[in-house]
């Protein structure tokens, strides 16, 4: 993330992702929240593929133990069990979704003339980091953030 007189700019490694222009920003708060795009999207697909998942895998089992089942492979022959594969694909995907909601990291909130834009920090940023970019936006470049969340979670920790 980079803060300069012309306005707020997000980097993925070298190249800027995404650019607010300093005269379409309103407001700017700091928040803590989950990083999804689409957080109910995310959890409706991850619950979807857990449940099926587990439900077909264990429909699969109770197939499997029966006496009469077609699965049952002669001795010397090797048969990879596709449907079970791709279950444990869909659980883990599914879980993999779910677990993602609850991922959480601090970013900016900025309300723009065209919406509101979220500039995330790194994955590692230390909270003195984040006070120091913000104390460092506001004498360099007159920008005001609010930064309340910070004392909450301070508090609650």
């Amino acid at each position: 993330m980079e803060i300069s007189n012309s306005g707020i700019s997000e980097h993925d490694g070298d190249r800027i992702v995404v650019t607010i222009p300093r005269e379409q920003i309103r407001q700017i708060r700091l928040c803590y929240d989950t990083d999804s795009r689409n957080p109910f999207c995310q959890y409706f697909l991850g619950f979807t593929l857990l449940s099926l998942g587990l439900i077909g895998l264990v429909v699969t089992f109770f197939a499997g133990m029966r006496a009469d089942s077609p699965a049952q492979a002669e001795p010397g022959t090797f048969i990879l069990p596709l449907v079970p594969v791709a279950l444990w694909l869909m659980v883990g995907v599914g879980f993999w979704l779910l677990m993602g909601i609850f991922r959480a990291r601090y970013h900016l909130w900025i309300d723009t003339e065209e919406g509101i834009r979220r500039i995330f920090f790194g994955k590692k940023v230390d909270i003195a980091e984040i006070r120091q970019l913000v104390r460092r936006a506001h004498l360099n470049f007159g920008y005001e953030i609010d930064v309340s969340v910070l004392e909450k979670n301070h508090l609650s920790s």
